[in-house]
């Protein structure tokens, strides 16, 4: 029994799967987590170490050199990239895409080959962390400001943060903004000398002090006691009174002899503000599973309590970078395209096929999107701007089934059929083509799933929603249409009926079709000749490398002189804040400053002569100015701030974190030399229409003074050079004696010389270091001291030393895609004229040449796995070249649209036809099907074709119609216009609107073409050719309802 009869006898039971369906689809719509983008984990893995006391070149040295050596035979490693500077080491690992199973265990072999590194011991334990979407783009900040103490500050800060955590699905929440408590014990140098000490007396004489420790159990008579030394520390008077030296007489030396001990906090690394006012920020994460809108308003009524009652009255509170407005506003443009494709469906459905036929199809919308809905909820699919697209996409492709069905059911119904045989008959005679048709359209998707790297993970989704759409309007219209016709359709009494509106529509097109056919040649050469002129419009369209949503938030990057104090920087950045404050409040929501740290993509970058300045700005349709034109006001005002060497403002946007739009990594043994060679390419990229904000990543880093120890000198009283380097940690630096508990709070106790004592080379060349045996020696007697310019960061790439050249693009003037494309071959020959030294690409060139290298061989795959269908189908090696050229024809619509448009082609754009690939041979594959339906049951060429025509005019229309009124509300943005989808969509609807007109006119001509063909390898002759087209358009428009006087003039016509 096949299926639509089983559908036929069982009304009911079709009905309550229906009903079954819909209500299981609604719950898992209201309960799938709605996201802004799909929560991936990228294949990358990080390891930090820090490094406390090491400079970049001890740093690279010891630890990045020995970590990359380790780590570079690991399976699966695509890219090493390394960043060594003071007192931390970090190595970026790319892998290939792999399983999850596989990553894990590729993240294992890392930790094992990391454990292997023989590291200095001043290093810390490795971390190795893996990177997913949410470290990319985190879901929420809090902030907290206002005029409190700083450690009241803190002590709410870690309040709210735990509270934060308590939240279902959060993951973590960073602090930033917060310093730990230390106690400082400042040693008076001078008073040092006076006792005949040194700085590590003190700091052995604490650590000897804090002490609780059992040494075991005695027995004394019957009773058994544990043994416990007990010189604990817990209070800051106990450390003033902790003995550093005494003599037989009774005199002590007591640390508040020596030193001044207070209770404070950490040297400031970021000095951080809310609108003005010094603040703490919190970074909420969520795990994989949450649903971000659902977690963050749980934050909200959070925050709204501590506001009521927890907060001091100078206290402010605050929820900023709330990615839940960016992801409502997105998912409901989205939505209210997705409704207003919907109702557009619906009507044109009404105007062609009745009322009641139309509801028939409109049923399967919501039926099959609820089946959807329940596979991601299911498989653990978010509903994200892609996944929501992906339905849009497929919103128009999932009624064409039952366009088909139904209009060929309908036609039986006409031809005097009862509603329950014209089921049963209508659904058998297309359900071939129809199952094709949608196979075809799944195999040029499903090949997307295969694509890696950062774009494919995005882009992942999209395949597959549009393939378990597709899947699930096939069980539609073969188990649930077939038994809504037969129970609800009438029979017609009047066979004319529902012919009227569309029977002159369908001579005309005879008409025409006719006359195409008779020149079919020329037809064919005047094709072949539109296309290959229109080749250069790929040119003037232009081609650029993503489309991505701005979100209406600006990073301003400040750089100041390297060693710039962190003060000095702070008072730099309330300069930039000052202008920023300046923007009216239509435009500006807040503005969050950080001084020594600056977000970038890459990473966070923290140093005292860096800062930034975060604003958020509102929405668009607030504000009468764009965001660019914001920052081209902006760029001048702060540039005008004295100070600033180096100005960057960055837009941030949604989608695939792919780098800057040009990036260039130049790569070499000698940093002095790698300096040269980057001069060189900036001269030139400064001559370059269109390029700013150009800079590199080399920084000098600070003046040293480095120790160059005498180590004879040293050896003849006992000294190493790791001894007298650590004594001058712990004066200048400050070294950690020991530590104390208060509560739950665990706290440093740092020892170092009092801020005076260290200002100069003076104080470093006379410090006093102990020796081992027991005597006193000045630095300046074991120890030169000289001046030399240092390092602030090296950085590796593949292993080698490396400098980064970045800019932005002027996309009005240029595109990204030209100007590294001039750049590689303006500097193809650089590595002969610097002998060992090369330059690689990364960034957004280096994610797009993969991401198209990878479309192509996709879209390959895609046109072989539809040419084995077709080919099964029609048992034919070339009928499905025939379908191919539909693809053609619909790829030149794709173009002259974006051409109309103004928008180039990019990889979202690309992906789209690669999607229009798909849907462009539906039309064409159940044409030629029911040509070959006829000419099987002998009927002659020429009435085949245009019977076929006659037959297949309605639902080849019906069918493109609908798909391109369901995605326009999309590409002309009626619902809300879209940066990424709205190009999509426009390659969908002008490919398929210019496409199928080709279609529906150059296959027939196609198909007779092949028939010449097969006749003359024959040996037959085209015998009465006109007359035997005549033969066939006489008895093809006989069939034609209502012919009279309009049938006889097509058939003058046509003659």
């Amino acid at each position: 029994m096949s299926i639509a009869k089983f559908s036929v006898k069982n009304p009911v039971l079709v009905n309550v799967i229906m009903i079954a369906v819909i209500v299981l689809g609604t719950y898992s719509l209201l309960t799938l987590p709605r996201e802004l983008t799909p929560d991936v984990s990228f294949p990358w893995v990080f390891v930090w170490t820090g490094a406390p006391g090491l400079s970049p070149e001890d740093t690279e040295k010891l630890i990045t050199n020995e970590i990359e050596k380790e780590v570079r035979d690991v399976e699966g490693i695509d890219l090493i990239t390394s960043i060594s500077r003071e007192n931390a080491s970090f190595v970026w690992l790319r892998f290939e895409t792999l399983s999850e199973d596989e990553f894990d265990k590729r993240m294992q072999d890392v930790r094992s080959e990391v454990e292997k590194v023989d590291l200095p011991e001043a290093a810390e334990e490795p971390r190795v962390l893996d990177f997913s979407i949410q470290d990319h783009i985190p879901m929420v900040s809090v902030v907290l400001s206002g005029d409190i103490s700083e450690r009241e500050m803190k002590d709410i800060a870690e309040d709210l943060r735990d509270d934060i955590l308590e939240i279902k699905n959060v993951s973590k929440c960073q602090l930033a903004g917060v310093r730990d408590r230390e106690i400082w014990v400042e040693v008076d140098p001078q008073k040092l000398q006076s006792y005949e000490m040194a700085i590590s007396h003190v700091m052995d004489a604490i650590r000897a002090k804090n002490l609780d420790l059992s040494a075991g159990d005695i027995k004394v008579g019957r009773w058994e006691y544990r043994v416990r030394t007990v010189g604990e520390i817990d209070r800051i008077e106990q450390i003033k009174k902790v003995i550093v030296r005494a003599n037989p007489i009774g005199h002590h030396v007591r640390v508040r002899d020596i030193a001044e001990v207070r209770d404070t906090f950490e040297d400031p690394e970021v000095l951080s503000r809310f609108n003005g006012e010094p603040s703490v920020t919190m970074t909420v994460s969520k795990k994989k599973q949450g649903n971000s809108i659902q977690i963050i308003d749980e934050l909200k009524l959070l925050v709204k309590e501590y506001k009521s009652n927890r907060l001091p009255a100078n206290a402010n509170i605050a929820v900023i970078n709330d990615s839940s407005v960016q992801i409502r506003e997105f998912l409901g443009i989205l939505q209210n395209n997705a409704i207003l494709g919907m109702i557009l469906v619906v009507v044109a459905l009404y105007v062609f096929l009745g009322i009641r036929n139309a509801i028939f199809a409109a049923i399967g919308i919501p039926v099959t999107f609820m089946f959807t809905f329940m596979f991601m909820k299911y498989t653990g699919t978010n509903l994200s701007g892609s996944s929501l697209f992906a339905l849009v996409l497929v919103l128009g492709m999932i009624v064409d089934d039952a366009i088909v069905i139904i209009e060929n059911c309908y036609r039986f119904i006409q031809e005097g059929y009862s509603p329950r045989e014209a089921a049963l008959l209508g659904s058998k005679q297309v359900a071939m083509p129809v199952f094709s048709s949608s196979l075809t359209t799944v195999a040029a998707f499903l090949p997307l799933m295969l694509m890696e790297g950062v774009i494919g993970e995005f882009l992942k989704i999209v395949p597959i929603v549009v393939s378990l759409a597709l899947a699930a309007s096939l069980f539609e219209a073969f188990f649930i249409l077939p038994s809504h016709i037969a129970e609800w359709s009438r029979k017609i009494q009047n066979r004319n009926e529902g012919h009227i509106r569309f029977t002159k529509l369908r001579r005309l097109y005879l008409r025409y079709l006719v006359k195409f056919l008779r020149r079919r040649y020329l037809v064919l050469g005047i094709a072949t000749l539109i296309i290959l002129l229109s080749i250069p419009l790929i040119w003037v369209v232009g081609i650029d490398m993503f489309a991505s949503e701005e979100i209406p938030r600006v990073f301003v990057f400040v750089d100041l002189p390297e060693g710039t104090k962190l003060e000095i920087t702070d008072q730099v950045i309330q300069q930039v804040e000052d202008v920023v404050f300046q923007l009216p409040e239509t435009e500006l929501v807040n503005v969050v400053a950080n001084s020594g740290l600056q977000q970038r993509e890459e990473e966070w970058f923290f140093k005292p002569s860096v800062g930034q300045v975060v604003m958020e700005l509102t929405n668009e349709n607030r504000r009468d100015r764009s965001i660019s034109e914001i920052i081209a006001a902006l760029r001048p005002k702060i540039n005008a701030v004295p100070g600033i060497t180096s100005l960057e403002f960055k837009i941030f946007e949604s989608g695939p974190p792919t780098g800057p739009p040009v990036e260039i990594r130049v790569r070499g043994p000698y940093l002095d030399e790698l300096q040269k060679v980057v001069e060189l390419i900036k001269e030139e990229m400064r001559n370059m229409e269109g390029v700013f904000d150009i800079r590199d990543d080399f920084v000098p880093g600070k003046r040293e003074l480095q120790i160059v120890v005498d180590e004879e000198k040293a050896a003849l009283l006992g000294l190493t050079v790791a001894q007298i380097a650590t004594n001058v940690h712990y004066a200048f630096e400050g070294g950690v004696a020991t530590e104390i508990r208060d509560g739950d709070d665990e706290i440093d106790v740092v020892v170092k010389y009092k801020e005076e004592s260290r200002q100069n080379s003076s104080d470093l060349e006379n410090m006093k270091i102990a020796t081992p045996l027991g005597s006193l020696v000045t630095l300046k007697d074991v120890a030169r001291v000289q001046t030399k310019q240092g390092y602030s960061t090296i950085k590796h790439d593949e292993l080698k030393r490396s400098i980064a050249i970045e800019a932005n693009v002027d996309n009005k003037k240029t595109s990204a895609l030209k100007v590294n494309q001039e750049l590689e071959r303006r500097f193809a020959d650089i590595s002969r004229r610097y002998p060992g030294y090369d330059l690689v690409f990364r960034g957004e060139f280096e994610e797009f040449k993969d991401a198209f290298n990878q479309l192509g061989q996709l879209f390959v795959v895609g046109l072989i796995l539809m040419y084995i269908i077709l080919a099964g189908q029609f048992k034919s090696f070339f009928q499905p070249l025939i379908i191919f050229m539909a693809i053609i024809f619909c790829f030149w619509g794709a173009t002259f649209g974006l051409l109309f448009i103004g928008s180039p082609f990019n990889i979202n754009n690309l992906y789209g036809l690669v999607a229009l690939a798909g849907v462009a041979v539906n039309d064409s594959l159940v044409f030629i099907s029911f040509i070959n339906d006829a000419r099987g049951r002998g009927v002659r060429r020429w009435r085949s074709i245009l019977g076929s025509g006659k037959v297949r005019l309605r639902p080849i229309l019906l069918t493109t119609i609908t798909t391109v009124i369901g995605l326009l509300p999309m590409a002309i943005g009626i619902g809300g216009k879209s940066d990424i989808w709205s190009p999509l969509a426009n390659v969908m609807v002008w490919g398929l609107s210019i496409g199928t007109i080709l279609t529906l006119f150059l296959v027939p001509c196609l198909y007779a073409i092949l028939g010449d063909i097969k006749r003359l390898i024959m040996g037959k002759r085209f015998m009465d050719e006109k007359g035997r087209i005549m033969q066939g358009v006489r008895r093809v428009l006989e069939s034609v309802p209502g012919n009279g006087r309009n049938g006889s003039s097509v058939r003058e016509e046509s003659e």
